[in-house]
């Protein structure tokens, strides 16, 4: 694959040209702080027309630039996106609340991908989600990582939480996947930090761009409740998928069901 780095010192990797379609898929990865190439399986998956990119961010997976100040991704994003012709963001987890923070993409996108994500805080939810389904409880790893931020207690929680990312079918191979992304855990708790000072909810809904929302049933992590109660996102532009036995990445547990998700919204791209 081809990478190449602009003056932000964001990294774009080139993962495929099909066809002659004018549309650049920009595949924002979650976290925050995970590795896109956790998105090769999907994208491997999909062969979407046009270009199709991911996108790290400086000190994101395993783009190790340091930074002070994750702030710096907020004022990234937008440069980012437009620098690219009809651009289509895919976002899975924290990479699509990002864009949902810039009123700024209604002018700028062509499409919306929201996999598995949240239109506000979620961790409320997600505990009732828990509760609900008798998950394993998290609050001594949790604890341990907020009270003691470095790699290793932020390891330990992740391994804690395959329950809620991964079903019981595919907790094992999903675990050895997860634990093969590079993760780096500062960007995780500068999200985390974040996304509760700023009180985070979806500051753009998209009113003309089309969208398209994928939930699964058993994502732990932001249970699809959260868009499906949302009256916001109830618009004749939004499209909802809702992925049955799959979890937080559910293009590993039902690629076929995303791929049609996507065939779908991609068809609805194209001109008449």
């Amino acid at each position: 694959m081809k990478y190449f780095y602009d003056g932000n010192q964001i990294r774009y990797t080139l993962v495929s040209t099909n066809g002659n379609s004018a549309l650049n898929w920009l595949f924002i990865p979650g976290g925050a702080g995970a590795d896109s190439s956790y998105y090769k399986s999907l994208t491997d998956h999909l062969h979407c027309s046009g270009n199709t990119w991911l996108i790290d961010f400086p000190g994101n997976g395993d783009h190790k630039i340091p930074l002070d100040n994750y702030d710096q991704w907020l004022s990234l994003f937008i440069p980012m996106v437009q620098s690219f012709t009809n651009p289509v963001v895919v976002g899975h987890s924290f990479g699509a609340m990002l864009p949902l923070l810039f009123k700024e993409c209604e002018s700028l996108l062509k499409g919306m991908v929201i996999l598995n994500s949240a239109p506000c805080l979620w961790l409320e939810e997600a505990a009732r989600f828990a509760q609900e389904h008798k998950l394993p409880d998290l609050t001594a790893e949790m604890k341990e990582f907020i009270n003691h931020p470095c790699q290793e207690t932020f390891n330990k929680a992740l391994a804690a939480c395959m329950p809620y990312y991964f079903c019981p079918h595919h907790l094992e191979a999903g675990t050895q996947w997860l634990k093969s992304i590079p993760f780096p855990y500062k960007p995780a708790v500068w999200w985390l930090r974040k996304a509760h000072e700023i009180s985070y909810t979806a500051q753009w809904i998209p009113k003309k761009v089309k969208t398209l929302i994928v939930g699964a049933e058993l994502d732990a992590i932001t249970p699809f409740s959260l868009y499906e109660k949302d009256a916001r996102f109830m618009r004749s532009n939004i499209e909802k998928a809702f992925i049955q036995g799959a979890g937080h990445y559910p293009w590993l547990e039902k690629p076929q069901e995303v791929r049609e998700a996507f065939k779908k919204f991609e068809q609805s791209l194209m001109p008449s």
